[in-house]
């Protein structure tokens, strides 16, 4: 079946693209520009009919032959003026044929993975393009795309030690060289360092990926609300001097310089009888629990911080001391003994003069700075990717347990089983069950 879809954003535009697919795809082509589609991969000016021979628009149609397009099919283009009325014109003249379908989200991109154009790890890291919001996921997306060799290495070193246990199975000790199994483990071990490696890295790439989690918590009233609407330069949050306020999470995602950040202010923490105020207060201490960076927002003018908020303090606390603008503002003194916590830094700000804020924006940067420092340039960015990498690990460790044990079958066992997850991550084996969770990320036209 041909497939079709608008691949260009909907909306006005000056250009939009429309994509066809398939074994009829040429064909529909020159039914619709009413002359033969000889001339591959050139731009070519036509213009378009309808079924009742009336024009529907003037462009650009481009041919993609099968085997040199993107999907490995037979491929066309047609670059028509980005209006509503044109775009669905022309699309409504495709759904009346019987010969085409409406593409799924990512189904091009699927076609050119059944092909062999790329493997799965290539496309989801198109997917990881495509939906890049700031600099860095850009660049990590890029990366990515450019490192599934790796893991193809990877499971050619397995698969090369691999064959020599199997040929130790298969044959007689006289027709072999005394060698053949020489070296097996020191190359399985360095690459078992190396997959090692690879997933010792703070999950970096998942938090690009994904947004780098930071929960704004503290007392009632010390100015949370407040916090999140100056960082997210809008009213997110309502603010008011009412205890309780705010009761479930409020997650605002914005970019602290190329990072994706996702802030989440939560219910004042506090010592309450109100069963509605215990399920908010619960909420925040589970996303203080899960957040890559908590900031404890302190009221200036308070001299005493509670034994709950005391609990919630450690190495991954930022603590903002609010309300400098006030005259009863007492400063650093309200954390003077908490130098065992090993907080991160401490900031004396005002949500409401904006004072301290510049210095706190350039902190918030240097620590992103330093989370992506001296990484590799291929880096876990799903979760798929760590499990089947873990699950590779594992056997690999297996192997090297069980090696002195001259148990050759049970050795290329573990060897195989390690082969197959890394053949996973690029599409080699058993990925049936995940295609469509991966390419349901797609938008619908690539």
């Amino acid at each position: 079946m041909t497939i079709y879809a608008l691949s260009t954003a909907p909306g006005v535009s000056g250009i939009a693209i429309i994509r066809l697919s398939g074994n009829n795809s040429v064909k529909i082509a020159q039914d619709i520009i009413h002359s033969p589609v000889d001339k591959p991969r050139m731009a070519l000016l036509k213009t378009f009919y309808d079924s009742k021979k009336e024009i529907i628009d003037e462009g650009i149609v481009i041919w993609y032959p099968k085997g040199q397009s993107y999907t490995g099919d037979d491929l066309v283009e047609f670059h028509v003026h980005g209006s509503k009325a044109v775009i669905n014109k022309f699309l409504n003249e495709l759904s009346l044929r019987s010969d085409c379908q409406l593409a799924e989200p990512g189904e091009f991109t699927k076609q050119a993975f059944l092909n062999n154009k790329i493997n799965l790890y290539e496309a989801e890291s198109i997917a990881d393009l495509l939906n890049a919001e700031t600099e860095g996921q850009r660049v990590q997306a890029l990366r990515l795309k450019n490192s599934s060799p790796l893991f193809m290495k990877w499971r050619e070193r397995i698969l090369d030690v691999m064959s020599k246990c199997e040929a130790a199975i298969d044959f007689s000790e006289e027709d072999l060289p005394p060698s053949i199994l020489d070296g097996n483990d020191r190359k399985i071990k360095e690459v078992g360092d190396e997959i090692d490696t690879m997933l010792n890295d703070s999950k970096v790439g998942e938090i690009m990926r994904e947004g780098f989690k930071i929960a704004i918590f503290g007392p009632p009233n010390s100015g949370k609300s407040s916090f999140l609407n100056l960082l997210a330069k809008r009213k997110a949050a309502i603010v008011s001097e009412i205890k309780g306020t705010t009761r479930d999470i409020i997650e605002v995602q914005l970019q602290i310089k190329n990072f994706p950040v996702i802030l989440s202010d939560t219910a004042g923490i506090r010592t309450t009888k109100n069963k509605v105020e215990k399920i908010g207060i619960n909420l925040a201490l589970k996303q203080i629990k899960n957040s890559n960076l908590n900031i404890l927002i302190l009221d200036g003018t308070i001299k005493k911080i509670s034994l709950e908020i005391r609990k919630l303090i450690n190495e991954k606390t930022l603590v903002i001391i609010n309300k400098q603008d006030k005259k009863s503002f007492i400063g650093r003194s309200v954390v003077k003994d908490l130098k065992q916590k090993n907080i991160l830094a401490v900031h004396e700000v005002s949500t409401l003069t904006k004072f301290g804020y510049k210095n706190l924006i350039e902190n918030l940067e240097n620590i992103l700075n330093a989370l992506y420092e001296n990484q590799s340039d291929t880096l876990i960015s799903r979760t798929r990717h760590r499990t089947l990498l873990a699950k590779t690990s594992k056997h690999l460790k297996n192997y090297l347990k069980i090696s002195q044990s001259k148990d050759i079958e049970k050795v290329a066992e573990e060897l195989r089983i390690a082969s197959n997850y890394l053949g996973e991550i690029v599409g080699f084996i058993g990925v049936e069950e995940v295609l469509g969770r991966i390419f349901q990320d797609f938008c619908v036209g690539k």
